[in-house]
């Protein structure tokens, strides 16, 4: 159940038709290709690339290899730093603080994240906060490199303001990602990827770009009211809180985690990286590890989960109902499926990375080709 930031009740309610699938090698020689020509290093941007790719393969199409276009663009003009290195610039036995130097999110979160599960070997718990960082996609991304070291990881981040707040106007704090990942045994991981929005903006785009009016309940206008509008959006309309003050209240805890306490800029401050590539966003991250072996035995902590999420599996099931899922669960069958098949891409994808290899000179570098954009079967090799 993913998010970022999606979960199944915020999917898109029809998704677009023509998918194409492509060999994962491909696309992610693609990525690094294209990041690598702009200046960033082949490691830094293998780390980016293969984020974004499996972020596709996992379904969540509106943070993948869709967005990879506007981070190069950044990295252009110089909102995005290519060759920065992410510092450690105060810790303790359990928490670090690290300045990401205007590095791409993904690279200033891979860093963040590596050194929480690195504070988690030793103390249990670590945490570690990034400041002066961009949008680093799903936050999910994050949280799922805990699982490779048998800990339970949590990854957050503030965003540009995109989101109204009970009795508010407009956007007044951003929708604020959260994610966790907790290691079961035979069942596949837990994993849950959140925007404390009803539906990540992402969502709203897609809407727009098919010409379909959103679910009422999405978006509310310029004056503060429910609209099924796209078009309101992000300006002078706002996303809205998950749940009303419940949405508010969560987005505030990450605000205070990633923006507050690490030092980064918050709310109104942060600069929109979907609207400015000249400037760094200046969004913070919070990222942190539990050992589980610090407390529990791993293979009984495993035990456990299974009992949890066979409880979930096996419960009575609602009247037209025919299966019960534990958030994860459909992504991690998709990403099964891409494994076998090819990454899914959505033409709105497709487009952004012909768009892309335009902008470089890249299109023999392109991981489909023109026969392979109709045709949702089929998978370059």
């Amino acid at each position: 159940m993913e998010s970022s930031q999606a979960s199944p009740e915020s999917r898109i309610p029809n998704p677009e038709p023509r998918l194409t699938r492509v060999s994962p090698e491909r696309l992610t020689d693609f990525c690094v290709r294209a990041m690598t020509t702009v200046g960033m290093t082949e490691a830094d941007a293998r780390i980016t690339a293969g984020i974004l790719v499996r972020t596709d393969m996992r379904g969540i199409f509106t943070h993948g290899t869709v967005s990879l276009r506007r981070y190069v663009q950044q990295m252009r003009d110089g909102g995005v730093n290519p060759r920065a290195v992410p510092q450690v610039t105060s810790e303790g036995p359990a928490w670090a603080l690290v300045d990401g130097h205007r590095a791409l999110g993904m690279v200033a979160g891979h860093a963040g994240m590596m050194a929480a599960i690195t504070k988690a070997k030793t103390t249990g718990v670590g945490m570690v906060g990034v400041r002066h960082s961009n949008h680093f996609g799903a936050a999910s991304a994050y949280a799922l490199m805990a699982l490779d070291h048998q800990m339970i990881g949590l990854a957050m981040s503030n965003t540009d303001v995109v989101m109204n707040i009970p009795g508010g106007r407009g956007a007044m704090i951003g929708n604020n990602p959260l994610s966790y990942a907790i290691p079961a045994g035979a069942q596949p991981a837990m994993v849950l990827d959140i925007a404390m929005s009803t539906v990540a903006g992402g969502k709203v785009a897609t809407m727009k770009h098919l010409g379909k009016p959103v679910p009422l309940g999405w978006l509310t206008d310029g004056d503060g009211q429910p609209t099924t509008d796209p078009g309101v959006f992000p300006s002078p309309g706002a996303l809205t809180p998950m749940g009303g003050h419940k949405g508010y209240g969560l987005a505030l805890l990450v605000e205070t985690l990633a923006g507050v306490l690490a030092g980064a800029a918050m709310t109104t401050d942060i600069i929109s990286w979907a609207k400015e590539t000249h400037q760094p966003c200046d969004e913070g991250h919070s990222f942190i590890a539990v050992n589980v072996g610090a407390m529990m035995p791993f293979d009984r902590f495993q035990a456990r989960m299974d009992e949890l999420i066979a409880r979930m599996r096996t419960a009575p099931k609602a009247k037209g109902a025919e299966r019960i899922y534990v958030p994860g669960e459909m992504e991690y069958e998709s990403e099964q499926t891409a494994r076998q098949h090819g990454v899914p891409l959505t033409e709105m994808a497709v487009n952004s990375l012909k768009g892309l290899a335009e902008d470089l000179d890249l299109h023999t570098y392109l991981p489909f080709d023109h026969s392979a954009i109709h045709n949702p079967q089929s998978a370059t090799q």
